[in-house]
């Protein structure tokens, strides 16, 4: 039972949460007590009210689920957990969120219930429109990177949020299209999927790459040209677009051949992507500290 309880948590999909550490550690805020500790609540926060929108997509989808050849596993659609047992744990890991958020911040804990609304909506209705679902889960994505910012007090760039609305969209892109691969010619267990084609999957990944790419390098120039530091910090800070670049061109390739299906699996696995984000952060650091 608790093993179950945990893979419908989904603990694994945590790693979309940790966007709630980008405005700080952007700002260079990270390393102050106070802030990280905030920042830490925040993402365990959201770590809870995104388990509840797994549970209840889940509760929704039990029966879609049980036609697909990996999501037949899930505890719900595979009867390891019962939809009562399921909707009790629904209603606890919002009760948490819920409360504890406007310790916080009351903007946070706004954000905190957009997000969950957003998720819920999707859930019922919203992951059914084609084009559309996309947006929404782009916008979950911003919300969680929004919701670092709010926690913090810590002010959001436009470039800085045109990057992680086309990144999360450059991502769930990738991920429809190895969903639509992997089934092949079967009845796409998600109905949304026989709306697309992998040609106009593939069209609006590159594009929303291209776009993630030029708001990247253009925050990495405001950035260098807001440091208060010497030259040295202001070019590491604009090489920091050189990691970016290649991890998202890696990123594009593997899921334009349908890997991209499970994207924190994908990731976390690539031995290059790993490499690039390790080199981001050591080139970031570099230029933030100089």
């Amino acid at each position: 039972m608790i093993g179950s309880a945990l893979r419908l948590l989904r603990p694994h999909q945590y790693t979309k949460n940790l966007l709630i550490f980008a405005a700080p550690g952007a700002a260079g805020r990270l390393d102050e007590g106070s802030v990280f500790a905030t920042t830490v609540l925040a993402f365990l926060l959201f770590c809870a009210v995104s388990s509840a929108g797994y549970v209840v997509n889940d509760l929704i989808d039990a029966e879609a689920d049980r036609l697909h050849p990996k999501k037949q596993h899930r505890p719900i659609a595979s009867g390891a957990i019962s939809s009562r047992r399921a909707t009790m744990l629904f209603v606890a890991l919002l009760a948490i969120g819920f409360v504890v958020a406007p310790f916080v911040s009351w903007p946070f804990a706004a954000l905190l219930v957009a997000y969950a609304a957003l998720s819920m909506t999707y859930s019922n209705f919203l992951k059914r429109v084609p084009w559309l679902e996309l947006l929404v889960v782009s916008a979950g994505f911003l919300l969680r990177a929004a919701a670092g910012g709010a926690a913090t007090d810590t002010s959001l760039s436009a470039w800085f949020l045109v990057v992680v609305s086309a990144g999360a969209l450059f991502v769930i892109t990738g991920k429809r299209l190895g969903e639509l691969l992997t089934l092949g010619g079967n009845t796409p267990s998600r109905p949304v999927l026989a709306s697309y084609t992998a040609g106009s999957l593939r069209a609006v990944a590159a594009g929303s790459a291209l776009l993630a790419v030029g708001a990247y390098a253009a925050w990495a120039v405001a950035e260098a040209g807001n440091h208060t530091g010497g030259a040295t910090g202001e070019l590491f800070l604009k090489l920091t677009a050189l990691p970016f670049v290649v991890a998202i061109g890696r990123y594009l390739m593997l899921s334009w051949r349908g890997d991209g299906e499970a994207p924190d699996v994908l990731v976390l696995r690539d031995i290059g992507m790993l490499a690039m984000g390790a080199l981001w952060v050591i080139l970031y650091s570099i230029g933030l500290y100089s």
